[in-house]
């Protein structure tokens, strides 16, 4: 049964918060302020989740989205309002999470990092359905969905990322990629050339003629991986590389990287922005994009990275660039710092997954009792959790940056810096 409903403010996640009858609700693509008539989805944990009908008053924020696939297409989230609103919200959101999870009252500035808010993905995952006809479509999903949108643009894609989608759509490259479940492609920092990505397994038969026919057909793909449950065999080139600042990093299929490609270089400025010293850790440190600058500026540093291919990368980054203070360490976070005998570094980066770094990861960290500590995160939620401990164990609070890496999506990147009190500054 439909209902009118008034949000008050949007929250982490993309949607609109407000009450109806006395019960939480939370709507997609509804803005505060306005009037709308929506109908119930589900009800979970006593938060009932809707879905829009129509606008009945809207927001003077209010604006047609661009792409003609936002409502359907699960990528994006604020292309209904203007973005300058969209980072103001955002700014409220880190906010507020460190207030309402942290416990932390955070009343300075937060200094906000923006760039251009369109084709700024330099990767994309893009999901592969085959009907029981045998038609083979390329898209992506809805929203806490598994059903296709089917799509031929993305608007936040870089332009030969989306060239690149515009030809595996064709017919005949599309038919090659039945078996596949997702297809990922991941252009360099100029834009130029292109590495796909294959999960699953395609029909086409043996891996190495596909790859042949993909480089051959997709303008700017120089290389195909196919990626199994436990391994990854790549075709073409395999020195796929991207170039942040006086830097190029290596990357290996699978490994992590930054998928947004115009805020890269303030990303890092601002992660290892601190006065030289002796020992710097850069934790979960993927590549090395922290690990590399830290290296002028500290007689020595060790990245710890988990991920095989990703560990790997960052031992050849460092060791293309002539960097012998850098040790790079194949392991967990938690059994690194676990195991770390060495005292007090000058600096601690820490850049974690969604999940964040956790309490028995921080006791650890906190032990050795390093100077300052940079956060970056992916996931406030966990990152204001995260600062909560770091904070009762004797670290200050010194700045919040928010970067606003994904314009028109909810996904916000943030930073803390903390010092530790009762060492001189």
């Amino acid at each position: 049964m439909p209902f009118e409903f008034c949000p008050q403010k949007l929250v982490y996640g993309g949607e609109a918060l407000g009450h109806a009858e006395g019960r939480t609700v939370l709507v997609p693509r509804a803005l505060p302020g306005e009037l709308l008539e929506v109908e119930t989805v589900r009800v979970a944990k006593g938060v009932v989740h809707a879905r829009p009908v129509r606008v009945l008053e809207a927001a003077p924020e209010r604006v047609s989205p661009p792409c003609r696939y936002f409502g359907r297409c699960g990528g994006c989230h604020y292309q209904h309002l203007t973005i300058e609103q969209q980072v103001r919200w955002k700014s409220e959101i880190v906010r507020e999470t460190l207030q309402r999870i942290g416990k932390i009252s955070w009343d300075r500035e937060i200094p906000v990092h923006q760039a251009s808010p369109w084709n700024y993905r330099n990767q994309a995952q893009l999901k592969v359905v085959a009907s029981e006809s045998g038609e083979v479509t390329l898209g992506f999903f809805e929203g806490e969905s598994h059903q296709l949108v089917p799509i031929d643009e993305c608007l936040i894609l870089s332009p030969r990322l989306n060239q690149a989608l515009d030809q595996l759509r064709l017919p005949q490259l599309l038919m090659r990629l039945r078996g596949c479940y997702e297809v990922e492609l991941q252009a360099d920092d100029q834009d130029e050339k292109v590495r796909i990505t294959l999960h699953g397994t395609p029909d086409a038969g043996a891996p190495e003629p596909l790859a042949e026919g993909l480089i051959k057909e997709v303008d700017g793909v120089v290389a195909v991986a196919f990626s199994a449950e436990r391994s990854t065999q790549t075709f073409g080139r395999p020195d796929f590389t991207y170039r942040v600042g006086e830097f190029t990093y290596q990357l290996s299929a699978g490994a992590f990287f930054q998928s947004s490609r115009y805020l890269l270089p303030e990303l890092v400025a601002a992660a290892t922005d601190a006065a030289p010293g002796d020992m710097a850790l850069d934790l979960y440190a993927g590549v090395g994009l922290f690990t590399l600058p830290l290296a002028c500026r500290f007689r020595q540093v060790i990245g710890v990275e988990s991920h095989p291919a990703a560990a790997r990368d960052l031992r050849a980054n460092a060791a293309s660039h002539g960097l012998e203070n850098v040790r790079a360490v194949g392991q967990a976070t938690s059994e690194f710092l676990r195991r770390y005998a060495q005292g007090r570094p000058d600096l601690v980066i820490l850049d974690p997954p969604r999940c964040g770094a956790g309490q028995p990861t921080l006791k650890y960290l906190v032990d050795l009792q390093p100077r300052r500590v940079h956060y970056v995160a992916c996931h406030p939620p966990t990152w204001a959790r995260d600062l909560s401990f770091l904070l009762s164990r004797n670290y200050r609070l010194e700045s919040v940056d928010m970067l606003d890496c994904f314009p028109h999506t909810y996904h916000i990147e943030c930073m803390a810096r903390l010092i530790r009190q009762d060492r001189p500054a």
